[in-house]
């Protein structure tokens, strides 16, 4: 599959657009300015020894912005439950990618340096053992949506099939690791698929509340207080139009302070 940075952009745009009227509504977007963000230099990115392809697209990202403090300079807004982006323009990521300790690099840990091949861009990825990690392969297009524990709480789709061509090589055994492989576009529906069905709800742009998908959707208490949520944005019209649209946020963020779940 080849890859279309100009419709990743789209797709990932597009997204934090649905966050932002979801649970990010204080978080304005800021697309790349023309030939991109200008303090993502080569020098910035040595540590990731990334190919042209990739450098373009990581200058290119668009971002969530949330307010910063210096007593908070690494709060970033997550993408998916205990999974905050990697804001490529920060100065303490530049740091981090250049570091000699590979644990501290904003990328997936693999135990290489560097973490990921020179193809690949790491758009989110996770600070505990809870998150996912999502990278975008600039080489055949997929996205690699990675569960820090080992074990996808999805079954494997179809695309599954395409890691066959990594069996023998070392530098990629990550793409076998708790990952299901997609289309950006696909990637993008099933996160939204899940706010849809109230597996994951926000109140904050830094944390997600999430009940896995093998919870059943009766079961929702499995995770303390996700069930009374689930109600209350049930009472206050959600999933609305299923994009982020025609239901009451206010009166939800009332009902939850009032039942203090």
């Amino acid at each position: 599959m080849a890859f279309d940075q100009g419709e990743f952009i789209r797709l990932l745009t597009d997204y934090y657009e649905f966050c932002r009227r979801v649970y990010c509504q204080d978080c304005p977007i800021s697309c790349s300015p023309p030939g991109g963000w200008p303090e993502i230099t080569i020098e910035a990115l040595a540590g990731l020894q990334k190919n042209e392809d990739a450098l373009n697209m990581i200058r290119s990202l668009p971002y969530q912005e949330i307010s910063r403090n210096p007593e908070n300079s690494v709060l970033t807004p997550h993408l998916l439950h205990e999974t905050p982006i990697v804001d490529y323009r920060l100065s303490y990521v530049h740091d981090a990618i250049n570091s000699d300790e590979l644990e501290i690099k904003p990328q997936p840990f693999t135990d290489r340096d560097p973490p990921l091949p020179a193809s690949c861009v790491c758009i989110p990825t996770t600070l505990t053992s809870n998150g996912y990690s999502v990278v975008v392969d600039t080489e055949d297009g997929y996205v690699y949506w990675t569960d820090a524990q080992g074990k996808h709480d999805k079954p494997a789709p179809e695309l599954n099939k395409t890691l066959e061509r990594f069996d023998d090589d070392e530098a990629n055994q990550w793409r076998y690791y708790g990952t299901n492989v997609h289309t950006p576009a696909d990637f993008f529906e099933l996160c939204k698929q899940r706010w849809r069905e109230m597996r994951w709800i926000a109140l904050e742009p830094d944390h997600i509340s999430a009940v896995p998908m093998y919870i059943a959707s009766d079961s929702f208490d499995f995770v303390p207080g996700h069930d009374v949520k689930a109600r209350l944005l049930r009472q206050v019209g959600w999933p609305g139009n299923g994009d982020g649209r025609d239901w009451d946020r206010e009166r939800f963020l009332a009902l939850v302070k009032e039942a203090n779940p």
